[in-house]
């Protein structure tokens, strides 16, 4: 009877975290549906773009970079897309479904920092509240299982990498943009090490001895305090900062059996470009399905210095549908 009471209770429990329906409303003048998820602690926000076709269809899961702004902003009475996912929809058009995830401690149209973001935002967060949305899409929309891409830009990249590693087979293709592959610390290092980071009059610190000792000191301050959520490096809580640098793109998918695509700037000033050849020569060994696209003179953005007129982000995001398609 115990063991009876026991198996009803967890399904129970299951019902109730898989069964619920989101609040859905559209966006004004946005190709997305706005989604509102109730948790056990708190609201799930994410947007998936608009279909109207009755076939199931590609996934492609968008992961933007660092920050705590809202994926839509309001300005002048009317709602402006951020951090760059309105090009995977021009670009998707009616042939996927595009599913993009507000993180953990952001609102819709938040513009500042909170302290909800500060006290929830770490790596595992992160990608347990997009695992979460793509879960409810494929539950709840027409979608091809066989056919998910999970895409990062900058911090996204060890974003779409976990997201890769805990859904195993269930992600096909999974793309690194500017993403890191070592440790985000190794681009730290090298890029104190020139001069690019540390080197201002705030830091005091002109020479590459100095700023290599500080950010040293640091990591082991944020290592002997790694949930604090008051102290900061950067911007960033020390729990942001110990969750995503105490491991990488290559432990991530080391075990990862779909495709990989890794795309890089070689003039990018906030990712050191090496660090995508690291990556893409290490999974080559472990025996991996990865690609290497190096985009000549593109900088974090993927903007190609020396040739303004092209759009960089856009004939990146078109390499990438190009290769998932094949």
């Amino acid at each position: 009877m115990k063991k009876l009471l026991i198996i009803v209770f967890i399904l129970l429990i299951a019902g109730n975290t898989f069964g619920q329906k989101a609040k859905i409303e559209s966006l004004p003048n946005q190709p997305y549906d706005k989604y509102e998820l109730k948790t056990s602690n708190s609201t799930l926000t994410f947007y998936l773009s608009v279909n109207k076709q009755k076939e199931n269809l590609p996934l492609v899961v968008y992961i933007q970079g660092s920050g705590w702004n809202s994926l839509f902003n309001e300005r002048n009475g009317k709602i402006i897309p951020t951090s760059g996912h309105s090009i995977w929809a021009d670009v998707g058009k009616a042939n996927y479904r595009i599913l993009i995830v507000e993180k953990p401690g952001v609102n819709y149209l938040q513009t500042e920092e909170t302290k909800a973001f500060q006290e929830s935002f770490s790596l595992e967060s992160r990608s347990n509240s997009i695992i979460d949305a793509i879960n409810y899409v494929l539950e709840n929309k027409k979608i091809d299982k066989t056919k998910i891409l999970v895409a990062g830009h900058s911090e996204g990249g060890i974003v779409a990498a976990r997201v890769a590693n805990l859904m195993k087979d269930q992600v096909s293709n999974v793309v690194i943009m500017a993403g890191e592959g070592a440790s985000q610390l190794y681009s730290l290092y090298k890029l104190a090490e020139d001069g690019t980071f540390f080197n201002t009059k705030e830091h005091n610190m002109p020479t590459s001895e100095q700023r290599l000792q500080y950010l040293t000191n640091r990591w082991k301050d944020i290592l002997a305090d790694p949930k604090s959520t008051e102290k900061k490096f950067w911007g960033f809580t020390y729990l942001r900062w110990s969750s995503m640098l105490t491991t990488s793109v290559i432990d991530e998918l080391t075990n990862y059996n779909g495709k990989i695509l890794l795309v890089q700037g070689t003039a990018d000033k906030a990712v050191f470009p090496e660090t995508a050849t690291i990556a893409y020569i290490s999974l080559l060994t472990k025996g991996r399905n990865v690609e290497l696209e190096l985009i000549e003179d593109a900088d974090h953005s993927f903007r190609i210095l020396d040739k303004p007129e092209i759009d960089g982000w856009k004939m990146v995001i078109e390499k990438i549908m190009k290769w998932f398609n094949e």
